[in-house]
């Protein structure tokens, strides 16, 4: 797959950052690096796909769903999210508190590793096991979902990932404009996220009047207050729109009653109330009411 010359090469500098948090020596070799990052400690194949509480919400609905956790923003040195900023602080904790553990960050920075250094082979993985959970969902009688970009933004449509694999719906939530992601093929659907970059706004207008989905996290007014106050708060300024029914001229819809975010209905916004670290958000990332 790879000539010798490749294994021959010093592992690039931009994996310091990695490196260190694996705990692995930085003059490491490219062969030994990928033994550490394409297999676990044990030496089982590492698995890319995994899953979450909020995507095994979709099994009632006859939707099963395997998610892909990549580092997110800068974690690994690499930048996995080209429009990360006020939403890197609460990205992981908002997920699920497993995703803060040393483990789940190990993992995480592995895979990006794996990708961005041995793409090929990761890529081949990948589409193994993608081929693996649809065969599962067929036996299961339900359908096949992936989501990419768990924690990343990745351009997956470049890597021919959804174009080979049409059986397949995938989706996934992006920070880059509409025209950015113009190439997407019929079964990737795509929520824009809604952050506090002053172009968010009119990128996220933009998606809406396409007819595709925008995703909003949506906060109470106070950051200082007790976390159980915040949390309530912020439900409450979700309920509030959702019952609503409509945001500023569009529909809108709960984001946290399921991760089917390929079935909301087209042109809404998609109404998510901040957890965890994004309760205290101060950027603007997390709307507030």
């Amino acid at each position: 797959m790879y000539p010798e010359t490749f294994w021959n090469k010093p592992v690039p500098a931009k994996y310091r950052k990695a490196l260190e948090g694996l705990e692995l020596p930085l003059d490491i070799s490219r062969r030994d690096l990928f033994r550490r990052v394409a297999f676990t400690d044990s030496g089982r194949p590492r698995n890319i796909l995994g899953s979450s509480s909020k995507v095994e919400k979709g099994e009632g609905a006859g939707v099963l769903t395997a998610i892909v956790y990549l580092s997110p923003g800068r974690e690994a040195g690499i930048n996995m999210c080209p429009m990360a900023a006020g939403c890197e602080a609460g990205c992981l904790g908002s997920t699920s508190r497993r995703m803060t553990w040393p483990t789940h960050k190990k993992a995480r920075v592995s895979k990006t590793v794996w990708l961005m250094l041995f793409r090929e082979h990761f890529l081949r993985r990948l589409s193994w096991e993608i081929i693996g959970h649809a065969m599962t969902a067929e036996a299961m009688g339900m359908k096949p979902a992936i989501r990419l970009n768990g924690s990343s933004d990745v351009l997956w449509e470049n890597y021919n990932v959804p174009q080979s694999h049409p059986e397949v719906q995938f989706y996934d939530y992006t920070k880059l404009p509409a025209k950015a992601r113009a190439g997407v093929p019929d079964n990737y659907h795509l929520t824009f996220s809604l952050c506090e970059r002053p172009e968010s706004k009119g990128r996220a207008l933009d998606w809406l009047n396409a007819g595709r989905n925008v995703a909003m996290v949506v906060g109470g007014e106070s950051t200082t207050d007790r976390p159980g106050v915040m949390l309530k708060a912020a439900k409450a300024a979700a309920a509030t729109i959702i019952e609503r029914g409509t945001f500023e001229g569009f529909p809108a819809v709960s984001g946290d009653d399921d991760d089917i975010r390929f079935d909301d209905p087209p042109g809404a916004w998609v109404v998510l109330y901040a957890k965890s670290g994004a309760l205290t958000d101060s950027t603007g990332f997390v709307q507030r009411f």
